[in-house]
């Protein structure tokens, strides 16, 4: 009885130990047909749930606008003062010596001190040994004789034609050119727009415009220059207020750029140095990997696609041609319906627009009442309608034809699914047995647990005398 490990039990390729990456040479491409999906999800019945969107209404409103605001009935109006002069007081000045003296040169004086040493560490030590060991792409890969595959060729029945070519198309055999005369514009003539008469410049303006004599302007008289008698008083606060006074100059508060010197002895002793204690380092252990053992039978060659998609008599496709044209003996009548509906009108100059100097304002009293206010009439508007389409979908009555060339033509095939995926479930055939120390897990199945559990007990029972 031997055991298996999960990528021994795998049989699609994508179920494998942390210890085994590489699936099963030739099986990473099958399909799994057990899923945690499948397995674990269960159909419930659901409707369409309704829409939360409101409908859309206009709100209006038939009240009168009120035109009082905020503004106007809260703001009130203050009387508005000169405002106030504000003058600074004035600044004191201490008098006396600045006690430039501080806690951190008082404190922190001056000290000697040695410089700190370097610490060096002992270098790592290698081991010389060499490394023994195979890796598994060399134990597991394996070559294999490879013969080339036979290209798969499907004959049409495609017979060349015996007659030789004449290099002539259907374009050149069946059109035909025409001559066409050069088609007369429809434009209309421009030398009805000009006129031989001159050009009447006379405008109102010109007629009706009386030139009046313009008044002299008026200029006012320039106030002359007065200086002032009285001398400059060139005293200002500045001058007044800050007077010079003798200091000294501040001292610098950096410190010494000297290091920190002293003559006790550096102790170098560490936490690392006092409580680390050396071990014993051994070599890696590799871990070896099974010998590969190939399966017993020939390889089915044979695919889907040479087993259904046979070589099928085909014809040669004929060629589609256009519908030969017939030429039309009759004349061409050039007679439009804008050529026969349009005359040609005399134009000449439309006369000026000149203003009448004979205005007489009425003698009544306007009342105040314009032709928008008596003619308009306000009536009661709602919201447009909208012209957006509905989101409901085109419904057919008649039934969903699904009979398609793939339903109709295609097989189905059992898939078995993969053993691997029911590991450590009720539906799995295979007990876990034993765990390896480096966590590696390998599998029986029922029936070799149950013979051997039966040998057990066997075993087990005393012998009669």
């Amino acid at each position: 009885m031997t055991k298996r490990c999960i990528c021994q039990i795998c049989t699609c390729g994508k179920h494998r130990c942390p210890h085994r990456p590489y699936g099963i040479i030739g099986k990473g491409d099958q399909p799994c047909a057990a899923t945690e999906y499948r397995s674990e999800f269960v159909p419930r019945e659901g409707g369409v749930r309704e829409s939360f969107k409101p409908e859309y209404a206009l709100q209006t409103n038939t009240a009168p606008l009120n035109d009082e605001t905020t503004h106007k009935h809260d703001y009130i109006k203050h009387a508005l003062d000169k405002p106030r002069s504000f003058k600074p007081e004035e600044v004191y000045v201490p008098r006396g010596e600045f006690d430039s003296l501080t806690s951190y040169n008082k404190e922190y004086t001056p000290k000697g001190g040695e410089r700190a040493k370097l610490i060096k560490h002992e270098g790592q030590k290698t081991i010389s040994a060499p490394f023994e060991g195979d890796p598994t792409y060399k134990a597991d890969y394996r070559k294999w004789e490879a013969s080339r595959t036979e290209p798969i060729r499907h004959d049409g029945g495609y017979v060349a034609p015996s007659d030789p070519f004449k290099g002539s198309s259907t374009y050149t055999t069946d059109y035909l050119k025409h001559q066409g005369a050069m088609r007369q514009a429809i434009r209309p003539d421009q030398a009805v727009l000009q006129s031989q008469e001159p050009f009447d410049d006379r405008t109102g303006y010109r007629t009706d415009y009386i030139r009046h004599p313009q008044q002299e302007r008026f200029q006012r008289p320039k106030e002359e220059y007065a200086p002032n008698k009285s001398a400059l008083d060139s005293l200002t606060t500045h001058k007044k207020d800050f007077t010079p006074k003798e200091i000294e100059l501040t001292r610098s508060m950096k410190p010494n750029q000297q290091g920190y010197q002293s003559n006790a002895r550096f102790e170098d002793s560490t936490t690392n140095k006092s409580d680390f204690k050396r071990w014993e380092v051994q070599p890696i252990q590799t871990h070896k990997p099974d010998e590969y053992r190939a399966k017993t039978g020939d390889m089915d060659l044979n695919t889907m696609y040479n087993s259904e998609f046979t070589p099928k008599p085909l014809a040669k496709v004929n060629a589609i041609r256009p519908v030969e044209r017939r030429a039309v003996d009759a004349k061409f009548d050039a007679n439009t319906t804008y050529g026969g509906d349009y005359r040609k009108w005399p134009g000449g100059r439309p006369p000026a627009i000149r203003a009448q100097s004979g205005y007489a304002p009425p003698n009544m009293p306007f009342e105040g009442m314009s032709t928008y206010k008596g003619h308009y009439i306000p009536h009661a508007g709602g919201p447009q309608r909208s012209f957006k389409p509905d989101g409901i979908a085109y419904k057919s009555a008649a039934p969903f034809d699904d009979a398609t060339m793939y339903r109709t033509e295609y097989t189905q095939k059992e898939i078995e699914p993969c053993p691997a995926a029911f590991l450590e479930t009720p539906r799995s055939n295979f007990i876990l047995h034993h765990m390896d120390p480096t966590g590696h897990k390998f599998y029986e199945t029922q029936q070799e647990a149950a013979q051997s559990q039966y040998q057990q007990q066997q075993q087990q029972q005393p012998i009669a005398v």
